[in-house]
């Protein structure tokens, strides 16, 4: 395999755990983008945000690019990763992109929406967002896969989709 594995998703969708653990299962290097964003600004996701979304987003691309030059690894994104067609080029250039599809009431369950700057104090925001992001996951994805069942079944449904 030369592509990378990269995760795409709403916020709470379980990209991060599925990473994590599916990185250990195939035996290849992890990398959240969120925190490769925090250790190369020295600032928190939370403080980026405070400088403006923009701000955020301009530091979330340049991550991008520098995870992108790796092969063989698991990517993690964050939730707004496709709202700018750059970072999905790269992406796709060595990677293959699965979105995890969770359904958005098992999010709204139980998610932290505090921890989360775009969806502070609001579960109506977290909403709002999947209504502007969910079209855009399907299109940029090359396999959409489903997280409605425990973790291992889709993690194990990842990998038979890794080589398809």
């Amino acid at each position: 395999m030369k592509k990378n594995i990269v995760l795409i998703g709403m916020p709470g969708c379980g990209k991060t755990s599925i990473g994590k653990i599916l990185s250990e299962k195939i035996n290849l290097e992890f990398y959240d983008v969120d925190k490769y964003i925090e250790e190369m600004t020295d600032e928190l996701i939370s403080s980026l945000f405070k400088k403006g979304e923009e701000y955020f987003r301009d530091a979330e691309s340049s991550a991008i690019k520098e995870i992108c030059k790796k092969e063989n690894i698991v990517i993690s994104t964050g939730g707004g990763v496709i709202k700018r067609e750059e970072n999905i080029k790269e992406l796709k250039e060595k990677g293959k992109i699965f979105f995890i599809n969770r359904p958005l009431e098992n999010i709204i369950n139980d998610i932290d929406t505090d921890s989360r700057p775009l969806l502070k104090d609001k579960k109506s925001n977290l909403i709002n967002l999947y209504n502007e992001r969910y079209e855009l996951y399907k299109k940029y994805s090359d396999v959409i896969i489903n997280n409605n069942l425990d973790l291992h079944s889709v993690i194990d449904n990842i990998i038979s989709n890794i080589n398809r």
